[in-house]
């Protein structure tokens, strides 16, 4: 919905709740300016005017076809707001994701880098990231390797789970990323530990 239909949707409700507001606010008014008579606003907008101002707004809220306006208006208004929330919750998810995709293939890169003389030493200060990554992608509900990766042979494992589910990840392609990190699964059963 583009955003001046929403702003103009928006105004008419807002319209639609001054006859709702009316009887408060003349009670208040009633009691807190127009109880002075020698008061300015009492002399600029005199109490008959308010009077006869107030009780045309309630009458006007007392009719049906008033009452039934505000309803569909108001279920319109919560179902543009629920889309909205929505919306804003997936584009969060995809940036999430996203980021989440990069980060693997960062760590996959890192990881390859650094192997290369030695696994699982050489990865110790990766450890906390390769675990907040894994912790990430649980959040998303992603299979990711236990603790078993370390005691492999070596972190061509590893490495390729991150690079290939991370692309995925990045390219915004999310439930392949699910089918692809389950694929890795029977990999790293198959595989004879350390």
């Amino acid at each position: 919905m583009s955003k001046w239909l929403k702003q103009f949707l928006f105004g008419i409700w807002g319209l639609l709740l001054i006859p709702l507001i009316a009887p408060i606010l003349d009670k208040w008014l009633e009691e807190n300016v127009f109880s002075k008579p020698n008061g300015v606003a009492a002399t600029v907008f005199p109490n008959a005017t308010a009077t006869t101002i107030f009780n045309n707004l309630l009458a006007l809220g007392q009719q049906r076809w008033f009452k039934f306006a505000l309803v569909l208006l108001t279920g319109i208004v919560m179902g543009v707001l629920l889309e909205s929330l929505n919306r804003r919750s997936d584009e969060r998810k995809a940036f999430e994701l996203r980021s989440l995709g990069f980060k693997f293939r960062s760590l996959s890169d890192n990881i390859k880098i650094r192997t290369a003389s030695g696994w699982p030493d050489n990865v110790r200060d990766l450890r906390p990231a390769i675990l907040s990554a894994f912790i990430s992608a649980r959040k998303f509900d992603l299979w990711v390797p236990n603790e078993h990766v370390y005691q492999l042979p070596d972190a061509s494992f590893l490495c390729e789970y991150f690079r290939c589910v991370g692309r995925l990840l990045e390219d915004g392609h999310f439930e392949r990323a699910n089918s692809e990190a389950l694929s890795w699964r029977p990999f790293l059963d198959k595989v004879k530990l350390s």
